[in-house]
């Protein structure tokens, strides 16, 4: 996008706070994860800046393991505006027994909308220490459930101008 897609411009709001909202009375702890520099003073949760800067989303899924509270710890990217409740649920419960819970759809592994635990600490840093970057590296590292869920029609991916400008005229 070229741009920081959590500023993005939604429907009443930026587009990190409709996300955030989606959470409400789900969580009792909520983190976002920042590039190093980057604060978001208009959110009311606590912030958690990546360890270095540029590594991508496995250096946050890490510093949000290191610093939650509790475990398993849900993981959402802050580009994906809708999600269905009953499936985050679903999902934390899939997640037991397992270092994580991941979904699966036609387009392939949805790791930014997954349940990890505190168990996959070690395995991250060892990815990230042996200088591999991609979320994808980590699942045959650990006992990941892959759960297959077709593609349901409120999961939507922002990633490209075209897919936010669909996002947009469906938000009408």
């Amino acid at each position: 996008m070229k741009r920081d897609k959590a500023l993005l411009p939604a429907p009443e709001r930026p587009l990190i706070e409709r996300t955030l909202a989606q959470l409400e009375g789900l969580f009792a702890e909520v983190l976002v994860s920042v590039s190093p520099g980057r604060r978001y003073d208009f959110l009311s949760v606590r912030q958690i800046p990546d360890p270095v800067e540029g590594i991508g989303p496995l250096a946050g899924i890490l510093a949000g393991l290191k610093e939650a509270r509790f475990d398993p710890v849900f993981v959402l990217a802050c580009d994906i505006p809708g999600v269905d409740r009953g499936f985050v649920g679903g999902l934390i419960a899939a997640a037991e027994g397992f270092d994580a819970a991941v979904p699966r759809t036609s387009k392939g592994l949805e790791p930014l909308l997954a349940v990890y635990r505190k168990t996959a600490i070690g395995p991250i840093e060892r990815l990230l220490a042996a200088g591999k970057r991609s979320v994808l590296d980590l699942f045959p590292l650990i006992r990941a459930n892959i759960l297959d869920i077709g593609d349901p029609a409120w999961l939507r991916n922002i990633n490209t101008p075209d897919e936010y400008e669909a996002f947009l005229r469906s938000s009408k």
